[in-house]
């Protein structure tokens, strides 16, 4: 088990609270935007605990779950050995082939901020912004199918769920 510092205790508990909102919202069928807000959110708030670990202050952006994962990758081997183990992989190469495999996705659940999406599909705000022409609450993202009915993407599901669950083993 690693030492939190104060920083990543504050950072991770609004993690977990806000995984814990996205699991709820989860059981009653809310509408997907409103699921991929929480997610987003919980992810970012994840990835600022664990960049925390320097004792520097992560940049304030809504970006970093990508950089996070492949942060994970330039730990010691024997702690990279333990992370995978954490997070459900047999052996640190499954780790970082699954890394690799899933920048993809963590770059689109990132960019879900309204912030990184500009003008458009983002869970908060309709788009266009200076000439609003859909809403949210009525968009089907893509992203969310893919989280959902890829195996890609339920594995990135139960990774983060594992990573917010297990965050003081690596942080």
């Amino acid at each position: 088990m690693t030492a939190m510092n104060d920083a990543q205790k504050h950072w991770h508990r609004q993690a977990e609270s806000d995984y814990d909102v996205f699991v709820k919202l989860r059981r009653l069928a809310v509408p997907e935007c409103q699921l991929l807000h929480y997610l987003q959110m919980a992810t970012e708030k994840l990835s600022k605990a664990y960049f925390w670990r320097s004792g520097k202050t992560p940049p304030k952006s809504h970006i970093g779950f990508a950089r996070f994962l492949k942060a994970l990758l330039d730990r010691p081997r024997v702690e990279l050995t333990r992370i995978a183990t954490v997070l459900g992989f047999r052996r640190p190469e499954d780790l970082e082939r699954w890394v690799v495999n899933t920048q993809n996705l963590a770059y689109a659940l990132q960019n879900m901020a309204p912030a990184e999406a500009r003008d458009g599909p983002n869970p908060e705000y309709p788009w266009p912004h200076e000439n609003p022409a859909q809403s949210p609450v009525d968009f089907t993202f893509p992203l969310w199918d893919q989280l959902r009915n890829t195996g890609q993407g339920r594995n990135l599901m139960v990774r983060i769920a594992l990573a917010i669950e297990s965050f003081d083993e690596f942080a």
